[in-house]
């Protein structure tokens, strides 16, 4: 018999990432689309999916809140939900599943990590079904109280045990009666229990209100096996308060406890994983690294003529292979950046620095594309402005950073500011561009890692920006502010304040 295929709902706006999802997924399950957090929550409910694919970021109804509701609600609160997103913030992963997320991917998502993620999401959910359809089963054939009842006298006698007792021990009544309950403790730790049980039914100590023991029960071969019980116990007294006996009632938590293991083996999968990726960039970081610097080593001996004497056309050339290695190299750290942001072991080395000084590099820097299209870039910068404490490589990244956005959303022709001054103990920079401009109500998601809906625009900046988002982590480690000031059709000018250093010391250059 063919066995029916997993629906899986998918819950995206972005036509592209769904479509990704679905070729992916779709030849091992049946993929339902949802391209709204509305829809989505409407499908969930009428269809009853096996599994909820949700991105973090769907219109209408942020991701946060719709996994909230999705939980909250009796027809879907068991689905698991894989929540999708393409920030690396901690704060939203533990965020996702504090409202109720099951697990959590970053994109772009690889193939073989979402039909790892989403089987191993929909074992789990199979075996909650295969436990719910066993424990509604078990429950047409109980008897009154449906659970495990066992009465014991102060000689530690079985003195009544009921049909379920009798099922989960695999006694007859008539076996099992008169059986002392010492028999039914595992040879491990026998003997403390034992005593444990005798205080008890002696009234030297009171019983804890819930605790789990494993008991002896028989299968059908007559071997003897082991099962996890989770109890409460009741005293009881006679007419003049003495101690008559317990009773003793019980839930059979073995399948919990199996689960539970497999959960955390499937956890100890996830650290190894996560260590393996931690090893790989590793690894990588020194691969790229190495050839980088003999590649721009030579650059720059071939471009400074150390080699040889260039033409015109031969020094024009090294000066863009010199150029684009630098910029691979920003590219590449920026790529560990955000693997040791994710992974919280950034560290800073600070000295002081020449804010002016990066300024006119990085427009030295990014000439060519300056001249490349047109644009005039004017500059305002103090002569006497103070060093800043910080990190070169990654303020000058900042700024190289900024520079370029505004380069790239200014139209041919028109004209880019740069502008330092120091002011009230703190070094103000400003770029300011005469692009487009950016409407109000996106400024606020601009720096955001997590912005409540996405507009689809040609404006600057309306697609989430992560390079903005990295900015903002490096001035704030750095005590500065980054903001942003924009008006449609008036350009856009990004702000940078950095706290200058008090006792005047030796420049870094």
């Amino acid at each position: 018999m063919t066995r029916k295929r997993s629906k899986i709902l998918i819950i995206d706006n972005e036509n592209d990432d769904v479509e990704l999802l679905e070729a992916m997924l779709s030849s091992d399950y049946e993929v339902i689309k949802a391209y709204s957090g509305c829809k989505g929550l409407e499908i969930a409910i009428a269809e009853s999916p096996d599994m909820i694919i949700l991105d973090i970021m769907v219109p209408d109804i942020t991701g946060h809140e719709l996994c909230r509701t999705l939980k909250n609600n009796e027809r879907t609160k068991l689905i698991p939900i894989l929540m999708l997103t393409s920030l690396a913030e901690r704060e939203e992963k533990i965020k996702s599943l504090e409202e109720g997320a099951d697990d959590f991917l970053n994109k772009p998502i690889s193939h073989m990590e979402i039909l790892s993620r989403v089987q191993s999401l929909l074992k789990i959910k199979h075996l909650q079904e295969n436990i719910i359809q066993e424990r509604n089963q078990a429950y047409q054939y109980l008897d009154a109280a449906g659970t495990i009842i066992v009465i014991i006298n102060t000689d530690t006698e079985i003195v009544f045990a009921n049909q379920k007792s009798c099922d989960i021990f695999d006694w007859e009544k008539k076996d099992i009666s008169g059986k002392s309950w010492i028999d039914f403790i595992p040879e491990d730790g026998c003997e403390s229990r034992k005593q444990d049980l005798l205080d008890t039914l002696s009234g030297k100590v009171e019983p804890p209100e819930y605790y789990e023991r494993l008991v002896v029960t028989k299968n059908a071969d007559g071997t003897f096996s082991e099962c996890m019980i989770l109890w409460h116990d009741v005293i009881l007294k006679d007419s003049e308060g003495n101690i008559t006996g317990i009773i003793r009632s019980g839930e059979d938590t073995t399948e919990r406890k199996i689960i539970e293991e497999e959960l955390s083996k499937a956890n100890e999968k996830l650290q190894i994983s996560h260590k393996l990726k931690d090893e790989f960039l590793a690894n990588i970081n020194h691969e790229l690294r190495t050839p980088l610097i003999s590649i721009k080593g030579f650059s720059d001996l071939l471009y400074n003529e150390r080699l040889g004497d260039l033409n015109e056309h031969q020094k024009k050339t090294m000066e863009s292979v010199v150029r684009n290695s630098e910029r691979l190299q920003h590219l590449i750290e920026s790529l560990f950046y955000v693997n040791e942001m994710q992974n919280e072991t950034i560290k800073y080395t600070f000295s002081l620095i020449n804010i002016r000084k990066i300024l006119e590099i990085i427009k030295k820097d990014m000439s060519p594309q300056i001249d490349q299209k047109g644009i005039e870039v004017t500059t305002d910068i103090s002569d006497s402005l103070s060093p800043v404490h910080g990190n070169a490589r990654y303020i000058e990244s900042v700024l190289m950073h900024l520079l370029g956005n505004a380069i790239k959303y200014t139209p041919s022709g028109r004209k880019i500011s740069i502008l330092a001054s120091e002011e009230n103990g703190e070094i103000h920079i400003v770029i300011k561009d005469t692009g487009k401009g950016i409407p109000k109500e996106m400024l606020t998601h601009i720096f955001s890692e997590a912005p409540e809906e996405e507009t689809k625009c040609d404006i600057c900046y309306c697609s989430q920006d992560y390079g903005l988002i990295i900015c903002k982590k490096i001035i704030e480690a750095h005590r500065g502010t980054i903001g942003i000031n924009s008006e449609v059709e008036q350009g856009t000018e990004i702000y940078v304040k950095l706290p200058v250093f008090v006792d005047k010391g030796p420049i870094c250059t």
